[in-house]
């Protein structure tokens, strides 16, 4: 289970593993960068495209729920990428009730309502604009999200 201690009535849990999709090399390494100066953040495993993503949850055991995610996880997927794009990743994961609960927030550049609302009805837990900045994932973490959910670690 999460190692999580109690502040006043605020839960706190250890650091996260983030998932980070991203096809532009430049902005993909500027956001990992960026995202290592969080205090929340322990590691950022990146992705290129959405198929390179579900290629590696499959390899490494979620899509098929023999990994247990009892460390805290965040996805973070841009909106535009060839192959699969952030919207197909949205649908794909959100649809899966082992997966459906890991946060994803839509990291882009677009100004396309449409393509934002379309990412809100798929489930994403929230929009984040270009270029990434640590306060922007640090406001979001500890204000926004847990996972594991409280219920699974909390009596």
């Amino acid at each position: 289970m999460a190692n999580t201690q109690k502040l006043d009535s605020q839960v706190v849990s250890e650091p996260c593993t983030v998932f980070l999709i991203e096809d532009d090399y430049d902005d993909r390494l500027l956001a990992k960068s960026e995202l290592m100066e969080s205090e929340h953040i322990k590691e950022v495993l990146c992705f290129s495209d959405g198929e390179e993503l579900t290629e590696y949850m499959k390899k490494n055991g979620y899509m098929d729920k023999s990994i247990m995610l009892m460390s805290p996880m965040l996805i973070l997927v841009d909106l535009e990428m060839p192959k699969k794009n952030g919207l197909e990743i949205l649908d794909e994961l959100k649809k899966d009730t082992f997966l459906q609960d890991i946060p994803m927030v839509v990291v882009s550049g677009t100004d396309s309502e449409e393509k934002l609302q379309k990412a809100h009805d798929l489930g994403a837990d929230g929009v984040f604009s270009k270029p990434l900045k640590v306060d922007m994932l640090d406001k979001y973490y500890t204000s926004a999200w847990q996972w594991p959910p409280k219920q699974m670690w909390m009596q």
